[in-house]
């Protein structure tokens, strides 16, 4: 029977291994000498050559580890290196460069799995110091991509689509999004602090996703600190415009914390007839689409919810690795690569309504359950 040897102690091995032979191999054959105060001297200023560790190599890791490490398949982590290679190389002339797909690979590493610095950079074969660049790098680069994989369409055809995925959970009409709102954990700067605590007494960024029916993001919004109600980042988001001017036919689904718009529909608070209470139940299994997009998010990236920490990183930089983030779950999506579901996410954070529903907003539901409900 072989025993199983953890990948990252394979690697201690191997890098130690090499590390002896090229001591061996390096090592100048003695040579006579006077002892001399120069020869001395120059032996002191001899350098030592440089050991590197052993770097990560996709090729060398298993499909289903790939997988589980970095929530990707090789070849969506091909495809997305393609997008985005001319961003890592390195411009450094120096020799043993960090290799662009290298930079990529512990990212997502760290993205998936929470770890610190230092043991990503272990595992990937890099120092804590060229992870730390690396990292910056491979947001910059993936940024690029928002407009590609996160949008809200704007195609009759598109946009008809995603009423036909909603309608078919459990009928709800004209469906064209579920708007929620997430908290992701994080060490606010101290001259904010109270800005960033939330209603559960700890420091977050309060992140509005819309999503499809297919748990695709559509729309993301990250900039807004913990304290802020979701309704309020709702109202100062591009989509908010949009549905006001009357650019789309058909509306959002949101929750309880939202007061009802004509684009915007909310359950009952409390459903008096039939036709209510069955409106309530479409609403929220439907609804439910955005919810499970979120577990699905935080489950594949547990940098976004780590019960073991939070992302030490300033406001500005948590921002752009939560819509990094979000890009990646866009293409795993499309890709359709699942996760398992983690079982020790925080739970959500419900806001109650502090607007009150507006006349044209309730005619618009009123409407809804006596076309739809009612029978």
């Amino acid at each position: 029977m072989f025993l199983t040897v953890p990948y990252l102690l394979l690697r201690r091995m191997r890098a130690r291994r090499e590390q002896l032979v090229e001591q061996v191999r390096y090592e100048p054959p003695p040579r006579p000498y006077r002892v001399s105060s120069n020869n001395i001297s120059r032996r002191r200023r001899r350098r030592r050559r440089r050991i590197f560790p052993v770097r990560i190599s996709l090729s060398e890791i298993d499909e289903h580890d790939i997988k589980e490490r970095y929530r990707l398949n090789s070849d969506a982590i091909m495809s997305l290196y393609e997008l985005i290679k001319k961003d890592l190389i390195s411009t450094t002339k120096r020799s043993n460069a960090v290799p662009g797909i290298v930079k990529l690979l512990c990212a997502l590493h760290y993205f998936t799995s929470g770890s610190l610095q230092s043991t990503v950079a272990e595992a990937g074969g890099i120092t804590q110091s060229t992870f730390s660049r690396a990292l910056s790098e491979v947001i910059s680069a993936i940024l690029k991509l928002s407009d590609q994989f996160i949008r809200f369409p704007s195609d009759t055809t598109d946009l008809q689509l995603i009423k036909q995925g909603f309608q078919g959970i459990s009928g709800f009409p004209d469906v064209l999004g579920a708007v929620g709102c997430t908290h992701i954990a994080i060490s606010p700067p101290s001259e904010m602090e109270q800005m960033y605590r939330n209603k559960k007494h700890y420091h977050s960024i309060n992140v509005q996703i819309v999503s499809d029916s297919d748990m695709r993001i559509l729309d993301v919004v990250s900039t807004f600190p913990g304290s802020t109600h979701d309704s309020s980042v709702l109202k100062q988001s591009g989509i908010h415009e949009r549905f006001e001017k009357g650019e789309f036919s058909g509306w959002l689904l949101g929750d309880a914390g939202y007061s009802v718009k004509p684009w915007l529909l909310t359950p009952f608070e409390s459903p008096l007839t039939e036709s209510e209470i069955r409106y309530n139940l479409s609403h929220n299994t439907t609804y439910s689409a955005v919810e499970r997009t979120i577990e699905l998010l935080k489950s594949r990236f547990r940098c976004l919810d780590n019960p073991n920490g939070v992302l030490l990183y300033n406001p500005e930089k948590v921002s752009k690795i939560i819509l990094v983030c979000c890009i990646i779950h866009n293409i795993a999506v499309v890709r359709n690569i699942e996760v398992d579901l983690a079982q020790d996410l925080r739970p959500p954070i419900k806001d109650e309504s502090t607007e009150d529903d507006t006349m044209e907003g309730t005619a618009q539901r009123d409407k809804v359950v006596a076309e739809y409900f009612s029978g």
